[in-house]
C-alpha cells in the first residue's frame, strides 16, 4: 500500500513538474526571454556614403535572443542639433509583443529615410553565442550634412546599448566608407576609400570567372575521358 502511494505521490509530481516547465516555455518564447536580462552590445557598424544616399549597417548581439530586441534608434546631429531620427521597431510596444518589423521616420519634416531599402535580417550562423543572437539591419537615407550620428538599441526590458559616431572629415570619410568595430576601451575607426570597394568587387569577380570557367573545363574533359 505505501509503494503506491509513492508511486502515485511520484506520478503526480513529475506530470505537475512538467506543467510548469511548459508554462515557463511558452512564456520565455513570447517574450523572447528565457534567462536573466542581459543588455545588448552593438557588433560591426559600417556607414556607407553613396552619390544619392547614406546606408548604415548594423549588427547588433543580444544574449538573450535576437527576439528581445524592440527598437533601434538612429539620431543625425550636428552641433548638437538634431537633424533627424530613425528608428526600427521589432514590436508594436514593450507590453503585448506583437511583431511589426516596421523602419519609420520619428523626427517630422525631414523626410530622408528610404524606407522601402531599409532592412533586416537574423543570424542563420550558429557557431557563436554571438552569431546565433545577431540581428542585422540595414537604415538608407538619403544624403544630408550631420556631424554626429548615435545609436540605440533597446530590448524589451528597457536596458539599452549606446553609441556615437563622430561625421565631420569630408575629405576622408565622406568620400569612402567607416567600418567601426567595438574594441575594448573605445570604438575602432576603418576608413575604406569607395575606389577600393570597386577594385575588390572586380578582383573577386574575376577570381569567381576564373573558378566557373575551370570547372566547365574539367567536366569536359571528364566527359572525354569517359567517351574515349
Amino acid at each position: 500500500m505505501g509503494n503506491k502511494k509513492t508511486i502515485r505521490l511520484f506520478i503526480i509530481s513529475l506530470f505537475i513538474l512538467l506543467i510548469f516547465s511548459l508554462f515557463i516555455t511558452v512564456n520565455a518564447d513570447q517574450a523572447g526571454v528565457g534567462v536573466l536580462n542581459v543588455p545588448p552590445k552593438f557588433g560591426i557598424i559600417q556607414i556607407v556614403q553613396q552619390e544619392k544616399n547614406i546606408r548604415v549597417y548594423l549588427t547588433i548581439s543580444d544574449y538573450n535572443s535576437w527576439e528581445d530586441l524592440y527598437a533601434v534608434n538612429i539620431t543625425l546631429e550636428d552641433t548638437d542639433t538634431q537633424i533627424s531620427s530613425f528608428v526600427f521597431k521589432q514590436y508594436q510596444d514593450t507590453t503585448s509583443y506583437q511583431k511589426i518589423y516596421e523602419f519609420s521616420e520619428s523626427y517630422s519634416g525631414s523626410n530622408l529615410l528610404i524606407d522601402e531599402k531599409c532592412s533586416y535580417a537574423f543570424s542563420t550562423k550558429k557557431d557563436t553565442v554571438d552569431e546565433k543572437c545577431n540581428m542585422d539591419l540595414l537604415f538608407v537615407f538619403h544624403t544630408t550634412w550631420f556631424s554626429k550620428i548615435k545609436i540605440i538599441a533597446t530590448d524589451l526590458e528597457g536596458s539599452t546599448a549606446t553609441t556615437s559616431i563622430d561625421y565631420t572629415s569630408e575629405e576622408i570619410i565622406r568620400g569612402g566608407n567607416i567600418i567601426i568595430i567595438p574594441g575594448p576601451f573605445e570604438p575602432i575607426v576603418i576608413v575604406m576609400p569607395s575606389y577600393l570597394l570597386n577594385i575588390i568587387a572586380i578582383i573577386l569577380a574575376v577570381i569567381g570567372t576564373i573558378y566557373i570557367i575551370r570547372k566547365i573545363e574539367k567536366k569536359k574533359r571528364l566527359a572525354y575521358v569517359k567517351k574515349h
